[in-house]
């Protein structure tokens, strides 16, 4: 009887496993800092594919590819920052021609001066199905500080193994 429920509870955890996807750690280039004292950082990745086989309409499932951000805003100015995520881009430098990748949900959100604000992004693709693959944050045109767009280096991440 413990057999039993010792392999049906690991046949479960590996369907789980299977089904939902995993993640592997990231090493990202560090934080991007503007000459006006706005810094944006990455401070988790997590990756996940969801690989499905149940039929629809059309047919199977697509694969889809999950990347979620954190990312620590700090704004050292002494004006209000504004990040609008909808101008955030995810690229793969190895694929240059490879189509961006926009924020599922994006928003914009201000960060006062001498404010630090975590803010979760996500990213969804059927096209790029791979989390052992570097990437970068492209941030240009994402960030204001009073009326002003200001320069900001894309965030290079690349998974440690």
């Amino acid at each position: 009887m413990k057999k039993q429920i010792s392999l049906s509870l690991a046949a479960a955890v590996v369907s789980l496993a299977v089904g939902c996807g995993y993640s592997v750690p990231y090493q990202t280039s560090g934080p991007s800092l503007s000459s006006q004292g706005v810094q944006v950082g990455i401070t988790g990745v997590g990756c996940y594919v969801n690989r499905s086989a149940f039929m629809t309409l059309k047919g199977l499932d697509a694969d889809r590819l999950g990347l979620d951000l954190k990312l620590l805003v700090r704004n050292d100015s002494r004006q209000i920052a504004t990040l609008s995520e909808g101008q955030m881009r995810l690229v793969d430098p190895a694929a240059p021609g490879a189509q961006a990748l926009t924020p599922d949900k994006a928003k914009v959100v201000s960060i006062l001066p001498g404010e630090a604000k975590a803010l979760p992004v996500s990213f969804t693709t059927e096209k790029v199905l791979d989390c052992h693959h570097g990437f970068e944050l492209v941030l240009a045109d994402s960030v204001q500080l009073g009326a002003s767009t200001i320069t900001l280096n894309p965030i290079s991440v690349v998974a440690s193994r």
